[in-house]
């Protein structure tokens, strides 16, 4: 008797915990859902384009640099013609 409501208490603790998950995940679907549609209302609705454009020339000019780094490292390495020679 005590092995068959041991048996039934980690069956319900199981259940319980699988439930419990189901609902979490379902939960921080609705979240995130939720939170995509308001940053792009946001972005849409930007009150300050010049400061977007400001962040992409930032941005662009980040990307440029890495790829002048990378190329300068490459060259320095390797001696290919067609890809090192501006």
């Amino acid at each position: 008797m005590n092995n068959f409501i041991y048996f039934i208490t980690m069956l319900m603790t199981t259940i319980l915990v699988l439930f419990m998950i189901g609902n979490l995940y379902g939960c921080a679907f609705m979240v995130a859902k939720e939170t995509a549609k308001v940053v792009d209302i946001v972005l849409e609705d930007d009150p300050n384009p010049s400061k977007k454009e400001k962040i992409l020339k930032k941005q662009n000019d980040k990307k440029e640099s890495h790829r002048n780094k990378a190329k300068e490292f490459f060259c320095e390495k390797v001696e290919d013609h067609p890809k090192c020679d501006d």
